[in-house]
C-alpha cells in the first residue's frame, strides 16, 4: 500500500503508527522538528519552511519537497547544499 499521501492517526484510535500533525510528526526523512531546525540553519525562511512542510505531508520526499518549493518560490537559500 502507497504511503504518499499520509493521514494523521485519528484520536482514540490505535495502530502501529504513532503518526500524528504536530510538533512530533515522522517522515521517511525523519522527525519533523529536526528536519525544520536544519531547513532553518540552511537559510530557508518560514513561508518555504511551511511550504516544505506541507510537500512532506502529501508524500514527497525532502529533497523533491525542496526542489518543490524552490520552484514555486524562485528562491533557494544559499546555504541548501544542492537541495540535499
Amino acid at each position: 500500500m502507497s504511503k504518499r499521501f499520509l493521514q494523521p492517526q485519528e484520536p482514540g484510535r490505535r495502530s502501529g503508527s504513532s503518526r500524528q500533525w504536530g510538533p512530533h510528526e515522522q517522515f521517511p526523512d525523519g522527525q519533523w522538528q529536526d528536519i525544520r531546525v536544519t531547513l532553518e540553519r540552511q537559510g530557508w525562511n518560514c513561508s518555504q519552511i511551511r511550504l516544505l512542510h506541507d510537500q512532506l505531508r502529501q508524500g514527497w520526499p525532502l529533497v523533491m519537497a525542496k526542489h518543490n518549493v524552490t520552484t514555486m518560490t524562485g528562491h533557494c537559500p544559499l546555504r541548501s547544499r544542492h537541495l540535499g
